[in-house]
């Protein structure tokens, strides 16, 4: 059983606003978010083992797991080729890239799902035996047929121990 999770978020910043009441607050709290989402990166670039602020912000927040969790993250930067104004904000991508880069996951399947699986195949395993034992039994029973009966009783009570144990 394996389970996924996928993130796709896309943190476009505050490039030229339109000066309406609802895009200024919209914007304030994109940019709030940015700048929460930069200091959790940071942080886990620095010092994964401090304290990591991932509560200063809903998106860091939701983004929890990914970013310093057990899973593996992708992320993807884009720069714009033109100058001017874009030059600012370019940098800022780059710089954010460059500490993105350094934060470091080590992803591992959860114990739960492996306990999950053990508990699976071993009851898959009494299964199988208890088959077996079934089969046995059978052919003891059908080979001795009016001789000895004790290990015909043997089996049988093992079968019956180990199907009282698996159910």
């Amino acid at each position: 059983l394996q389970v996924s999770c996928l993130n796709l978020v896309d943190l476009a910043g505050s490039e030229r606003v339109q000066e309406t009441q609802a895009s200024m607050r919209e914007t304030c709290s994109i940019n709030q978010s940015l700048l929460c989402l930069g200091n959790v990166v940071a942080r886990l670039a620095e010092d994964p083992s401090g304290h990591v602020p991932y509560r200063d912000s809903k998106l860091t927040r939701l983004l929890q797991h990914a970013l310093g969790g057990n899973s593996k993250t992708a992320m993807i930067c884009t720069i714009s080729p033109c100058g001017g104004w874009h030059l600012e904000q370019s940098k800022g991508t780059l710089m954010f890239a460059s500490r993105a880069m350094n934060i470091t996951n080590a992803a591992k399947r959860n114990l739960e799902a492996e306990e999950d699986l053990r508990a699976t195949s071993l009851l898959m395993r009494y299964e199988k035996e208890i088959e077996d034992l079934r089969f046995r039994l059978e052919g003891l029973e059908h080979e001795h047929s009016g001789e000895d009966v004790s290990q015909v009783q043997e089996l049988k009570r093992k079968l019956e121990g180990m199907t009282k144990f698996v159910l």
